[in-house]
């Protein structure tokens, strides 16, 4: 009996372990990592986008972004930076603002601070930290359109702005049409090619004898 006791009470405190450190494993991979870039956008190199973006595999909330130096979009005081704030991010999801011109941040360097709740009732935030230098994209280019959407919403602008000036008549359209006289020359020329084909061939014609001349 007391060996059984025992044997019992070990199994609980074994259980007990095993379930805290299998929620604290889970809790640690679990866990969502928000950063904060400055890139390109993808329409246009001589314009820039703030890009917020949850890498991790948890939700984030309460996010916030802080950058420093602070700068305000299109270099604007009373418009103030946007994404300064964001309630919650879904793993993987990203948000993204249009901010200015390249120019008001080529060569800049900022120190980039993100924090987040792992659970929005929870006091504690994570935090991180990070530097980041425009200069990495110093004499960055790319050919042609950056991704397949962007080429065939180009091609699309492009079909249109050409079929406005065919509908205001600016254009012509040059077309071949095949009338019912194409049709019917059509016709006589094959029935033709078939009376050809099924006439019986012309007997070859016997050549004249030649006069012999009487002895």
């Amino acid at each position: 009996m007391v060996v059984t006791a025992v044997a019992t009470i070990a199994l609980g405190f074994f259980t007990w372990v095993l379930a805290r450190e299998t929620k604290r494993l889970s809790r640690a991979t679990a866990q969502a990592h928000v950063v904060a870039t400055l890139e390109p956008n993808r329409w246009s190199l001589m314009h820039v986008d703030l890009i917020v973006t949850n890498t991790g595999n948890a939700a984030a909330h309460d996010v916030a972004v802080a950058f420093s130096p602070e700068f305000e979009r299109d270099g604007h005081k009373d418009k103030g930076r946007p994404l300064r704030h964001v309630s919650i991010l879904k793993p993987g999801q990203s948000m993204s603002s249009y901010v200015g011109d390249y120019k008001g941040f080529h060569g800049k360097t900022f120190e980039v601070s993100t924090s987040w709740k792992h659970h929005p009732r929870e006091q504690k935030r994570q935090s991180l930290s990070y530097e980041l230098s425009m200069g990495d994209y110093n004499g960055y280019g790319h050919l042609g359109a950056r991704s397949p959407l962007i080429q065939m919403a180009e091609q699309l602008k492009k079909l249109r702005e050409d079929w406005q000036w065919v509908a205001r008549g600016s254009h012509k359209i040059k077309t071949d049409t095949y009338s019912s006289d194409d049709r019917e020359k059509e016709r006589k020329r094959y029935e033709a090619m078939r009376r050809s084909e099924t006439k019986p061939p012309r007997k070859p014609r016997k050549p004249k004898g030649d006069g012999g001349v009487q002895e």
